[in-house]
């Protein structure tokens, strides 16, 4: 902090509500996905791992999801061991879908 500047009193600004920025333009799980990755704090942040078992990506996990012209997705599933390390085991059946565990074959599921 700039010494010249330590009894400076920054202003409190109230938050401008996400729905309010977006409107109706952005479901509302991309809302909450944005406004939990964009947490001031870095401990109400969520973290990369959070954000991707986040209902935003639910279709993605979808085994009937297609892309717009009709072919399958590429692999979205296929981890690393070290890209698995440290994630909760309650959050690998949302991380990884029961369609998609052969790509991980490493776990053992």
């Amino acid at each position: 902090m700039n010494p010249n500047y330590t009894e400076f009193k920054f202003p409190q600004i109230k938050a401008h509500p996400w729905h309010k920025i977006f409107h109706k333009r952005m479901p509302l799980e991309a809302v909450d996905l944005v406004s939990r990755l964009l947490q001031y704090s870095p401990n109400l942040r969520s973290t990369a791992i959070e954000a991707l078992v986040h209902p935003f990506f639910d279709e993605l996990r979808d085994p009937n999801t297609r892309l717009p012209n009709g072919r399958f997705l590429p692999p979205l599933f296929n981890f690393k061991p070290h890209e698995l390390k440290g994630v909760p085991t309650d959050m690998l059946p949302k991380l990884i879908p029961e369609h998609a565990k052969k790509q991980c074959s490493f776990l053992g599921l």
